[in-house]
């Protein structure tokens, strides 16, 4: 894959840049990213298509000049739901695209989940397992949470924030970025959304809550249940710079002194 001089990178985390290129997105991984994750990824984005989601349309999967992989996906023309909750801080419109936001959420989880996609309770498990910085009894009491999610049917996005939903001009929700994607139970999935506005959002998690809840009619307490487990998965991923927030909702909610 080339990309052209007039890309314009618009993210760069530790793992991966993000270009606009002309029509398409390019996330070029790191070259310590193995090639599966990034096929995996692709495959996803495929299944969830096919299931009816809306998500940018995979265009290419392929090796940049040094190495590295990258995927690119057609560029859909908009603005990120986050970047339109910022500009609208403390006013009526912010609830309104909270409630848009959660509206979506679960317009996704309420389309049925294709077969292939990863079973959630073994990913988080799995995930939770690998945290060897946790005490073993409090990583064993949160496998056992894991174990006890039971055979979900909702497309769980896993990473749902602001900041992976793009708003067209016209309205409509396009959903991105779905390494994490699995199939599992909605609670456990807001429980995640519900984890990341505590870290970026923390005065809206609240509503978020409270918004998921009363248009989900899932009791808050099921969404608490999941939380100390996906912060646990949370960590696995090395997020060094989170660290500290998500130990601290694992010890919270599992009122660890």
């Amino acid at each position: 894959m080339e990309l052209s001089d007039s890309k314009k990178v618009i993210v760069e985390r530790h793992n991966k840049a993000v270009y606009v290129d002309g029509d398409r997105i390019v996330k070029v991984f790191k070259a310590e990213k193995p090639a599966s994750d990034i096929f995996n990824e692709a495959l996803n984005i495929a299944r969830v298509i096919e299931a009816g989601v809306r998500v940018p349309k995979i265009l290419e999967v392929s090796q940049v000049a040094d190495g590295s992989w990258a995927l690119a996906t057609e560029y859909v023309e908009g603005v990120t739901m986050r970047s339109l909750m910022d500009a609208a801080e403390g006013t009526d419109e912010y609830d309104k695209l909270l409630e848009q936001f959660v509206d979506f959420q679960i317009e996704i989880q309420n389309t049925p989940a294709p077969e292939l996609l990863k079973d959630q309770k073994t990913k988080i498990a799995g995930m939770v397992g690998k945290v060897k910085e946790l005490d073993p009894s409090v990583r064993y009491d949160l496998q056992m949470r894991a174990d006890r999610m039971g055979s979900g049917r909702a497309i769980c996005h896993c990473d749902f924030n602001p900041s992976n939903v793009i708003v067209t001009e016209d309205g409509t929700l396009y959903a991105c970025d779905w390494a994490h994607v699995t199939r599992g139970l909605p609670e456990a999935d807001a429980a995640m959304t519900y984890i990341l506005f505590k870290m970026y959002h923390p005065g809206h998690a609240e509503a978020y809550l409270e918004a998921f809840s009363k248009k989900a009619d899932v009791a808050k307490q099921k969404v608490h249940y999941w939380v100390p487990v996906m912060a646990a998965a949370e960590l696995s991923r090395g997020r060094k710079d989170a660290e500290e927030f998500l130990r601290s909702q694992v010890d919270a909610a599992l009122d660890i002194d």
